[in-house]
């Protein structure tokens, strides 16, 4: 029974990680690429009544519900969701502009500037507008990303 119930599991885990949404597959890339690979991804699971949650992926095994992440981390979780769905929303039809004010305040600079990355390639599909007041988050950007896909605009204060 017991190696029956391991196989099982196994099984499905793999039919899991084959047949998962594709929102969620491209969710977990932007979640890799912004957690800098403290998190191999995310999955869909349940909770101990059976209810469906979301859970970010370390290594092969171990599983984090959202509530047990940082405040970071769960912003970061956030913003890969939203970039995931207008990622697939592109794929499918017309592009619309993604505007966003401080959503890396509650990262560090090297998570920022993999963040940043990620949103200069998505200018390459659609408008993106970051807005910030955090003008070390505008040097980092002037240091990350390409200048042709890069325009800043400071406010006299």
């Amino acid at each position: 029974l017991k190696v029956a119930a391991t196989i099982l599991r196994e099984e499905i885990e793999r039919y899991r990680s084959e047949n998962q949404d594709p929102v969620l597959r491209i969710a977990s890339d932007y979640f890799r690429q912004f957690t800098l690979g403290s998190f191999s991804g995310l999955r869909a699971d349940e909770d101990d009544q059976g209810r469906p949650i979301l859970v970010g992926l370390r290594g092969d095994t171990a599983r984090v519900r959202v509530e047990g992440m940082s405040s970071g981390t769960r912003d970061q979780l956030y913003l890969a969701l939203r970039l995931a769905s207008l990622q697939k929303r592109l794929d499918a039809g017309e592009p619309m502009p993604f505007i966003v004010d401080d959503i890396l305040v509650n990262f560090d600079d090297e998570r920022s500037g993999e963040t940043l990355k990620a949103l200069a390639d998505l200018a390459l599909r659609t408008q993106v507008i970051v807005f910030t007041h955090h003008q070390h988050l505008v040097n980092l950007a002037d240091a990350v990303i390409d200048p042709s896909l890069l325009f800043t605009h400071t406010l006299p204060h």
